[in-house]
């Protein structure tokens, strides 16, 4: 008898815990609207706190611009500054070392240099002549085949 004592009391608390469930089951959407309402809360509280920090951003939005014009307008200034200076630097430095290296180097050899490319030069147009005049060597006899 024991075991049905038992079983018993396991039927009545499976029964007692339905109850408790069903009971629970109604007090729900009560409970589920009080944590809607507490999550909509939790983020108007959110939207509250972030619109100075908007409003000041959207306020200073103009400022930090004119900011950003004025820096843009230096930087673009000192990189033409720049670039001049760099360019007149190495014209100079080149100009030096030019002279240096044309002050090791023989002027003799600068004058052999300029005699060679006259020289090439009268050779390119012996060239130009030999070919014109082969052109037209060429031109007759095939005219000559033609006919």
């Amino acid at each position: 008898m024991t075991k049905t004592t038992t079983k018993t009391t396991k039927t009545a608390k499976k029964i007692e815990a339905t109850k408790t469930s069903f009971v629970a089951n109604l007090k729900t959407p009560a409970i589920v609207r009080k944590g809607f309402r507490a999550y909509v809360g939790v983020f108007g509280a959110a939207y509250e706190a972030a619109q100075p920090v908007f409003d000041k951003a959207v306020k200073n939005y103009d400022d930090y611009a004119a900011r950003g014009e004025k820096l843009e307008t230096v930087a673009t200034t000192y990189a033409k500054d720049t670039r001049k200076s760099v360019t007149e630097f190495a014209k100079a430095r080149f100009e030096k070392r030019s002279a240096q290296l044309r002050s090791f180097v023989p002027g003799a050899a600068n004058d052999r240099v300029q005699e060679l490319e006259a020289e090439i030069s009268k050779l390119n147009k012996k060239i130009a002549g030999f070919a014109k005049k082969a052109t037209k060597a060429v031109a007759p006899k095939a005219s000559n085949k033609a006919a």
